[in-house]
């Protein structure tokens, strides 16, 4: 509880510093997810955000999501994927995909949200959304074949490997 303010207030400083308070608050939801878990609107990316604070928002987001916030989360997840920059887009879809492996219980959400993003067509996301799919498929097998048919519907869509 102490800890938030001073975060807050040093994640509007200059990206610099954002991204080195980012870096360590990584490290501390990795052993403590649950303290930041309600606070997660001050990981939402802004527009003006270099890359690397984005990146690293993105990745705190994932291990703050929790089943309180994971609607929350996921809308974040899913505005961040219609982004300009192809970076955040591909990030962004992972971390779906690691929210699904993570939070069971919203691991439906996930990969309704992933079906979404891959009936955009755009190569890049779809080529995302698929190796995504395929961990998914590792962490609960047998659950969500019944999507295998959407993805082979948009299989012309890959077209770059990765």
């Amino acid at each position: 509880r102490k800890m938030t303010p001073p975060l807050v207030t040093m994640l509007s400083a200059e990206p610099e510093i954002q991204y080195v308070v980012m870096r360590n608050i990584n490290l501390i939801v990795q052993k403590q997810p649950h303290i930041l878990q309600s606070d997660i609107r001050m990981f939402v990316c802004k527009y003006n955000d270099p890359l690397y604070v984005k990146l690293e928002k993105i990745a705190v987001m994932v291990q703050c999501a929790s089943e309180r916030n994971i609607d929350q989360v996921l809308g974040e997840f899913r505005e961040y994927a219609s982004e300009v920059d192809i970076e955040v887009v591909r990030h962004s879809v992972r971390a779906i995909g690691q929210a699904a492996i993570k939070v069971e219980r919203a691991a439906e959400r996930c990969v309704d949200c992933l079906l979404e993003l891959i009936k955009t067509k755009v190569n890049y996301v779809v080529q995302e959304a698929i190796v995504v799919i395929r961990d998914i498929f590792r962490k609960y097998p047998g659950k969500y074949e019944i999507i295998i048919s959407d993805l082979c519907e948009n299989l012309e869509n890959l077209d770059e490997p990765d």
